[in-house]
């Protein structure tokens, strides 16, 4: 179970990479398409159509491709906030699942799961998870994973 889920999280992650690298060719695409106009004189029609250029050749918005414009002299944001329609606000982030999530439900899985796989979890594997869920949930090690107080 537990290594089903590491190997998802890699997966996860690799995929999330791959999806934000740009290729050579797209940087390329960039740098041409972004000398076609004056960062300094962009209109809104401008950072329209170098929008569509990017979404055209499956250049999606990422810290990569805002770097690459910021060396050419471009600021990406004001592009993206340029080029959106007047009115049209960005999509909100996603909504934390946990607020959706039936607490006590999750525990007596969680307390199911600890129960069925204890014996096969070294210790390095339970203080590994237990970091984890730390991380995850901003806690620091003292503490605790549980509110007991009514």
């Amino acid at each position: 179970m537990i290594n089903s889920i590491g190997s998802s999280a890699s997966f996860m992650t690799q995929q999330s990479s791959q999806v934000s690298a740009l290729t050579s060719e797209q940087t390329e695409f960039v740098k041409e398409t972004l000398a076609e106009f004056d960062a300094q004189n962009l209109s809104t029609e401008d950072a329209q159509t170098i929008q569509a250029a990017f979404e055209e050749q499956g250049i999606s918005p990422t810290k990569e491709l805002a770097d690459l414009m910021s060396e050419l002299d471009f600021d990406a944001k004001s592009i993206g906030d340029a080029g959106r329609p007047e009115g049209q606000r960005p999509p909100p982030p996603p909504q934390n699942s946990l607020e959706s999530v039936d607490t006590d439900e999750v525990v007596s899985y969680l307390d199911e799961l600890l129960t069925e796989y204890s014996s096969q979890l070294s210790d390095e594997d339970k203080e590994s998870i237990l970091s984890s869920v730390q991380e995850k949930f901003g806690l620091s090690e003292g503490d605790s994973l549980l509110n007991v107080t009514a």
